[in-house]
């Protein structure tokens, strides 16, 4: 049992959810985020000093549509604000929760950009752009 009102308008947003997932095809969508996240780390692997944390996608290897990474002398933090302040890009910066990990990576924060299946191809071009500007701002130091 219990006490007070019960979550309906949850219950009935989740169902919402699941329909409308359910009507784009959760193997479509997995498929279009694995397509999308080789795409970031591609694109990543070509900006310099850039770092990405983690294996590369293969046949063997799916990632999660995200990459967590350093930019050689630029702290994760000043990367983030940068994206958001100049150019409306929200990316995340931290330890994402894995404190650990970033510890025995030797580093003490790293930033992060996700995607979902909203998300394009033109949307990665935009970080990208976004990532070269931001470097080429703390390089002119």
């Amino acid at each position: 049992f219990e006490a007070g009102t019960p979550a309906t308008g949850e219950a009935i947003g989740l169902g919402a959810a699941i329909d409308y997932l359910s009507g784009i095809g959760m193997q479509k969508i997995h498929d279009y985020k694995v397509e999308l996240s080789r795409y970031l780390y591609e694109s990543l692997c070509i900006v310099p000093g850039v770092r990405i944390y983690g294996p590369a996608p293969s046949e063997n290897v799916y990632r999660a549509a995200l990459c967590s990474f350093n930019v050689e002398n630029i702290h994760p933090m000043d990367i983030a604000a940068f994206h958001d302040q100049q150019h409306g890009v929200a990316i995340r910066s931290g330890h994402h929760c894995a404190q650990p990990l970033h510890s025995d990576l030797g580093i003490n924060a790293s930033a992060q950009a996700s995607l979902h299946f909203y998300n394009t191809k033109e949307d990665v071009d935009y970080f990208i752009h976004a990532l070269n500007d931001t470097i080429n701002f703390f390089n002119s130091f």
